[in-house]
C-alpha cells in the first residue's frame, strides 16, 4: 500500500512538473528566448541571436530613453522591462526579462554604447508608463499629473516601469505589487530630476471585466490597439439604451406640456370686461 502510495506521489509530482512546463517551456522542456525585439529610439549595433544574451545599443537621441517597441519569443511568456542604472540612477542600459509562470526565466541585457553625457536639468516627467497587463487611460502629457492605469480583473502581481521622458532622470520601478480583490489605494511614483527637482504622480489602478487570459489573447491578435476600449459603462449598450430612453421622456414631457398649455381649459372668457377697471 505504501508503495503504491510512494508511486502515486511520484507520478503526481511528474504531472505538475510537466504541466508547469507546457505554460512557458513548451512540451519539449526547452528554455524560452527571445526571437527578435526591437527598441524605440534605439537599434542594436549587432545582429540578434536568441542564444546570445548580451548586447550594446546606440541610442537614435541620447537624450531621451528608449523604450519597448516589439518582441518575439519562442514560447507564451511574459516578456518584461526595466532600466539598468549606475550608482548616481543615471541610465546605463535596459534588461529585458522573459519570465516563467514562476517568476525565473531568462535576461537580456542591452548596453547603452552612446550615453549622453550628464548635465543637470529640470526635466522631471515621465514618458510612459510600461507593464505587460496594463493601460494607461491616455498618453502621459506635462499638464496631468493624475491618471487611471487599468488591469484585467484577476490580476494580483503588478510589476511597473515608468519611463522618465529624459534618460539622466529617475523613478524608482514596482517590481512586485500585490493587489488584493478590494479598492486599490492608489500609486504614486516620483520622478526626480537630474539637478534634484521632483514632480510626483498619482496613478488610480482600475479593474476592467476581462481576465489575463483575455487580455493575452487580444494583445496577440492582428491590429491589437487597447483592451479597455468598449470596456467602459458610457461605451456600452446599456449606456446607450439608458441615455436613449432618458433622452426619450424628455421629449414626451416636452410635447405633453406643449399640448396641456394649448388645449388646456382657460379660465378666463375673452369678451368678459374686467372686474377692475382704471381711470385715466
Amino acid at each position: 500500500m505504501k508503495k503504491q502510495a510512494k508511486i502515486f506521489v511520484a507520478f503526481a509530482m511528474s504531472l505538475m512538473l510537466i504541466l508547469t512546463g507546457v505554460t512557458c517551456f513548451g512540451s519539449d522542456a526547452v528554455a524560452p528566448e527571445l526571437k527578435a525585439i526591437t527598441f524605440k529610439n534605439a537599434t542594436i549595433d549587432t545582429a540578434f541571436k536568441s542564444d546570445v544574451l548580451e548586447y550594446t545599443i546606440t541610442l537614435k537621441d541620447n537624450t531621451v530613453s528608449p523604450t519597448l517597441e516589439s518582441f518575439e519569443s519562442t514560447a507564451d511568456c511574459e516578456l518584461f522591462v526595466t532600466y539598468i542604472t549606475d550608482d548616481a540612477g543615471h541610465q546605463t542600459g535596459i534588461k529585458a526579462s522573459l519570465n516563467n509562470s514562476t517568476g525565473s526565466g531568462v535576461n537580456y541585457v542591452f548596453h547603452y554604447s552612446n550615453p549622453a553625457e550628464f548635465v543637470p536639468n529640470s526635466n522631471n516627467y515621465l514618458a510612459d508608463i510600461y507593464s505587460t497587463y496594463a493601460e494607461l487611460e491616455k498618453p502621459l502629457n506635462h499638464e496631468d499629473t493624475s491618471y487611471k492605469l487599468y488591469i484585467p480583473k484577476d490580476l494580483t502581481n503588478l510589476k511597473l516601469t515608468p519611463v522618465t521622458e529624459d534618460v539622466n532622470a529617475s523613478c524608482p520601478q514596482l517590481e512586485q505589487l500585490t493587489l488584493s480583490n478590494q479598492k486599490i489605494t492608489p500609486i504614486t511614483l516620483t520622478c526626480t530630476a537630474s539637478d534634484g527637482t521632483t514632480r510626483s504622480y498619482k496613478i488610480k489602478i482600475k479593474r476592467v471585466d476581462k481576465t489575463v487570459e483575455q487580455v493575452k489573447a487580444e494583445m496577440q491578435e492582428e491590429g491589437y490597439t487597447s483592451f479597455v476600449s468598449g470596456t467602459h459603462f458610457y461605451e456600452s449598450d446599456s449606456f446607450f439604451v439608458i441615455a436613449g430612453a432618458s433622452v426619450g421622456g424628455v421629449i414626451v414631457l416636452f410635447l405633453l406640456y406643449k399640448l396641456i398649455r394649448r388645449f388646456g381649459v382657460n379660465p378666463y372668457d375673452a369678451e368678459e370686461k374686467p372686474f377692475y377697471s382704471t381711470v385715466d
